[in-house]
């Protein structure tokens, strides 16, 4: 059942990648902040399919490598979400001063050089150990306790940022997609399943994208009325 599960979130985040590549292609014309949140969403894509494809490749090197990769892509690609998350206050329409400042993004570049670099680290002293359970098979590790710092400063930092989306644009499906991946982590789901604890994850990523939609139009309704308006 974990198999299907793992493959099914792989697909769902390819659509999403396929779809959000084309999106900001078309919407940015350019580097943009947001590009963040499809790097994330495509170490999602090989995540999962990692983990799915466990049992199929098989206990040794190769499955090893493929699931240090797993890690290696979330140590440098999961902290770059605080910068799509400077990216969506920079949508926010009350803070067009804001966007001028340039200063926000060297900050959230220095939180994000901050995490990834502790993050290395941490993997760096991690001790890999093939682990099977519901079906799968996959390498983990063995120091593994509950959600890694690093993710949960990405996700109070999002925390606050959706707050702050909610309370100038009245958007809450950002907050509360955060409020359901604390949630994931702070609970455990007395089912036997490893899997299905990732429908918060996806749920998360699927209400930044939305956000990220929604905030992207608005933008170019803003400025539509603002020329309308000289």
């Amino acid at each position: 059942m974990d198999t299907v599960l793992y493959f099914g979130y792989a697909f769902v985040y390819l659509l999403l990648a396929i779809w959000g590549l084309f999106y900001i292609l078309r919407k940015e014309g350019g580097f943009s902040l947001s590009i963040f949140l499809l790097m994330v969403t495509v170490a999602l894509v090989w995540d999962n399919a990692v983990i799915a494809s466990g049992k199929f490749i098989g206990e040794g090197p190769l499955l090893e490598s493929l699931n240090l990769s797993r890690f290696w892509s979330h140590a440098f690609f999961t902290p770059t979400l605080v910068l799509f998350g400077c990216w969506v206050i920079e949508q926010i329409q009350s803070f067009r001063s804001y966007r001028k400042d340039t200063r926000a993004r060297y900050i959230a570049g220095i939180v994000t050089l901050g995490l990834i670099a502790f993050e290395v680290y941490e993997t760096t002293h991690k001790t890999f150990i093939p682990i099977r359970e519901y079906g799968v098979l996959r390498y983990g590790s063995l120091e593994a306790s509950g959600p890694p710092i690093m993710v949960i400063v990405v996700i109070l930092i999002l925390l606050v940022i959706s707050i702050m989306v909610f309370v100038k644009q009245r958007w809450g499906w950002m907050l509360a997609g955060v409020l359901l991946m604390l949630l994931g982590s702070a609970i455990t789901i007395p089912v036997e399943s490893s899997a299905v604890t990732n429908a918060f994850e996806l749920t998360f990523i699927m209400s930044l994208w939305w956000s990220y939609y929604k905030l992207s139009r608005g933008f170019d309704l803003d400025r539509h009325h603002r020329f309308e308006s000289k």
